[in-house]
């Protein structure tokens, strides 16, 4: 352990006897229990800390828990920001603790004592009309010279070692691509509009020094009627790229401006002309413009990504395109369909890549127990091997490692594989919210909830605004049986969008661990009606309605239920839900057995769920569980 004053890495200095953070020289602040945080992890800089110990350095005093921990690296991770190559600079190491995941230099010096004067005149400006007195004036006049020598200093240091984060010299760490508005006549064309942005939401987010939003945060704006330096206010980054698209027989004009969003400004703007067979050239010309005008730096290996071709078959890419954009919709007919359309792209060209992986993405959704469209043992197989032969053609393709986790975490109960694919896929792309939140995933279902919500952090710290991933987080707290926080977290991502039948459903699933039945009842009943009419929401209503007391409401759901499935697949875990509520355990364990011949996705969190606990102290939980390979 060092105990050294002063502390340096990457663009900070830390003064420990002066509580002071600097980063190129501007002071950084941060709370009390973060410094300290802060202190121990330089001092230890590269070595793992345990989290007993960090707890120990940071609450001496006091009594904390290892979630409040986590709550503060997360804090912490914040104020730092993110190094250039995405990473966060404090690292959590699964089952052991936390460390600074960069060089550390210490050093001997201490900073003058007109630098803490400059701090402080800069942290609180407000000091600024306290007092005029001549030993203050000079004291300014110190602290204006220090920071001109700090200016000096901090621009040879940043030449002498690299340019700092974009989001330092430009101001725009991040960017959001809108959908692009299509001209074309014919309403088959509208795939378009969101297939070229998602090629080039692929592309830019392959660069380390900007946030790319995802194609799912963005979908909302397919309509055209917000107004895009507001939709980027909305999705609270610093550029947006705006277009319209329009086909005419084989030639197709793409028009595009790059704004920043604080002031509205048009940073670069371009129009493209050219055969429809050509959109290659029309995303390489654009991504490049993008990466100049936000001043981007480059490395030889993110130019060849950024003009990377996965085929060079117009029609397996026209396909491939379809296919996302209809696996964009989520419903079971869409998602139906875009298996036709992935499918065609890779008649046309067997050898790409990311045909397969979509593949692969759809049959997920549709053996999933929220689509209940086809049993798990018919959709999981054919998921496994599109992305097996996704990764046999490219085995960089982080999209398809983490389909290929994902599928060993819900369908295979393969704990060390998935964790494997996940290694792999953020190994490849650290910063994929898609890979983020289902590693999350597999991090509950091994218990490690912590670990787990500092991961759906950090894909949120990536994407603020994405309802998949706020919801998720709510699902994290229930997970961790955090009740309070999953419902405030719930009704945060409500306000996102009240239209947003998941986080009803989370929502009503935190009242039924609360015993709040009631007011369960009432969310399911809107996540059902929001969702379509989702099974898994009928069923939820059904056990809310039993605990409730109206037990003549569940069994005719339930009724309903068993009449269903025998005319279509419906998922044995939907009706164990029921009978949970029932308080049937012969029949929840009936049906939870099937659920576990079909593999129901839903079985690999079953060691932590809430929903379980009734059942927790009966024998036949045990060997539920060595059959889930959790035991």
């Amino acid at each position: 352990m060092k105990n050294v004053g002063v502390h340096e890495f990457g663009p900070f200095r830390l003064y420990l006897s002066r509580h002071l953070l600097l980063r190129y020289g501007t002071p950084v602040p941060l709370t009390p229990e973060a410094f300290e945080l802060l202190s121990a992890l330089v001092r230890d800089g590269g070595e793992v800390l345990r989290k007993d110990e960090l707890l120990k350095r940071v609450w001496p005093d006091s009594y904390a828990e290892g979630a409040n921990l986590t709550i503060r690296v997360s804090e912490l991770n914040r104020a730092l920001g993110r190094m250039s190559d995405g990473r966060e600079y404090v690292e959590t190491v699964a089952r052991k603790g936390y460390r600074l995941h960069v060089e550390v230099k210490h050093l001997e010096e201490e900073a003058p004592e007109a630098l803490m004067a400059m701090a402080r005149l800069q942290a609180d400006p407000g000091t600024a009309t306290r007092s005029v007195s001549a030993q203050r004036w000079l004291l300014m006049l110190a602290a204006a010279v220090v920071a001109s020598l700090l200016a000096v200093a901090g621009w040879l240091f940043l030449n002498r070692r690299s340019k700092p984060p974009a989001e330092t010299s430009v101001g725009m760490h991040s960017i959001a691509v809108l959908p692009f508005h299509s001209l074309s006549a014919t309403p088959d064309q509208e795939y378009l509009g969101l297939g070229l942005p998602d090629a080039l939401i692929t592309r830019l987010g392959s660069l380390h020094e900007i946030v790319v939003r995802p194609t799912g945060s963005v979908t909302r704006y397919l309509s055209g009627e917000e107004d895009p330096v507001s939709a980027g206010r909305q999705l609270r980054v610093g550029a947006v790229l705006d277009g319209s698209i329009q086909r005419s027989g084989d030639r197709v004009r793409v028009t595009v401006r790059l704004l920043r969003v604080s002031d509205g400004t048009q940073l670069w703007s371009g129009t493209f002309d050219d055969r429809f067979t050509n959109m290659f050239g029309v995303e390489d010309e654009v991504s490049q413009q993008v990466a100049r005008a936000l001043e981007l730096q480059l490395s030889g290996e993110e130019q060849q990504q950024l003009t990377r071709k996965y085929t060079a078959n117009s029609e397996a890419y026209q396909s491939y395109l379809k296919g996302r954009y209809f696996w964009g919709k989520r419903t079971p007919a869409s998602v139906n369909e875009s298996i036709g359309y992935f499918q065609a792209s890779i008649d046309e060209d067997p050898r790409y890549s990311l045909a397969y992986a979509g593949l692969a993405d759809s049959y997920i959704l549709l053996g999933s127990s929220g689509y209940s469209q086809l049993p798990p043992r018919e959709a999981m197989p054919k998921a496994k091997a599109a992305a097996e032969h996704a990764l046999a053609l490219d085995g960089t393709l982080a999209e398809a490692h983490t389909t290929l986790a994902y599928i060993r975490l819900i369908y295979d109960w393969d704990w060390a594989g998935a964790k494997r694919e996940f290694d792999r896929a953020l190994e490849l792309n650290p910063r994929d919210t898609t890979t983020l939140h289902w590693y999350s995933h597999y991090l509950t279902a091994m218990g490690l909830h912590e670990e787990s919500i500092a991961t759906a952090k950090r894909a949120l710290d990536i994407d603020p605004v994405n309802l998949s991933l706020n919801e998720h987080l709510a699902w994290t707290y229930l997970m961790a049986r955090q009740y309070g926080l999953a419902v405030e977290q719930c009704r945060k991502t409500i306000q996102l969008d009240p239209a947003f039948a998941l986080a009803h459903r989370r929502l009503g699933e935190a009242y039924l661990s609360r015993q709040e039945y009631p007011q369960a009842v009432i969310e399911f009943q809107k996540g059902l009606q929001l969702s379509g009419g989702a099974l898994v929401y009928e069923s939820l209503l059904a056990e809310a309605e039993a605990l409730a007391g109206r037990q003549s409401e569940a069994r005719q759901i339930l009724n309903d239920l068993s009449r269903l499935a025998r005319k279509r697949y419906v998922s044995s875990s939907v009706l164990a839900t029921v009978y949970l509520g029932l308080g049937d355990k012969d029949q929840a364990f009936r049906w939870l057995a099937k659920a576990a011949d079909d593999r129901a996705d839903t079985l690999a969190y079953t060691k932590v769920d809430p929903a379980y606990d009734s059942l927790r102290q009966d024998p036949r939980w045990t060997a539920l569980l060595r059959r889930l390979k959790l035991e």
